[in-house]
C-alpha cells in the first residue's frame, strides 16, 4: 500500500531507535514513542509510566494487565472515527501489550523491538488482525 501524504511531523519520529524504557528521541519503546508525540504535537501530556515496557523474558500477561489498568484515561474510538493523535492498542504474542499512533486514516508511527520507529499501515496483514482499537487520552495532561 502506498503511504498517503502523512502529515509533516511524522518525519521527524520515523528512525527513532527501539530502546527499552527511551522516553525521547534517542530511543524510545512504543509507549514512549505514544508519549512523545503527544506531548511535541498534540500538547497532551501523559503519564512516562517507566514501567510499561516489555523486554524479551518479561510476563506479557503482567504487562496486559497493567496496561488494562491505566486504560480508564482513554476513551474508546470507534474504528473509522479515529484521527490522528490517537492511540492504537495491539496485541502481540497473544497480548495487549503494544501501542502507536494514528499518523494519518489508516497509518500508524509505532516502534518496537528490533526496528526503529516506522509509519505503517495498520490495515495491512501484518497488523489488522493484531488492533484492538483506538483510544483517545482524556486524562488530566500533566
Amino acid at each position: 500500500m502506498a503511504p498517503p501524504l502523512l502529515p509533516d511531523w511524522v518525519a521527524a519520529y520515523i528512525g527513532i531507535p527501539f530502546r527499552s524504557h527511551g522516553r525521547d528521541h534517542d530511543g524510545c519503546d512504543c509507549w514512549g514513542l505514544l508519549r512523545l508525540v503527544l506531548a511535541e504535537q498534540f500538547d497532551t501530556r501523559i503519564p512516562a509510566f517507566h514501567g510499561m515496557t516489555w523486554r524479551q523474558g518479561d510476563d506479557r500477561r503482567a504487562l496486559a494487565e497493567y496496561m488494562d489498568a491505566h486504560l480508564d484515561v482513554w476513551t474508546p474510538v470507534e474504528p473509522g472515527r479515529e484521527q490522528p493523535g490517537d492511540g492504537v492498542l495491539m496485541r502481540l504474542m497473544g497480548h495487549p501489550i503494544h501501542c502507536g499512533i494514528v499518523a494519518a486514516r489508516g497509518w500508524m508511527l509505532h516502534v518496537e523491538g528490533g526496528a526503529d520507529a516506522a509509519a505503517e499501515p495498520y490495515t495491512d496483514i501484518r497488523w489488522n488482525r493484531r488492533v484492538l482499537g483506538f483510544y483517545r487520552y482524556t486524562g488530566q495532561t500533566q
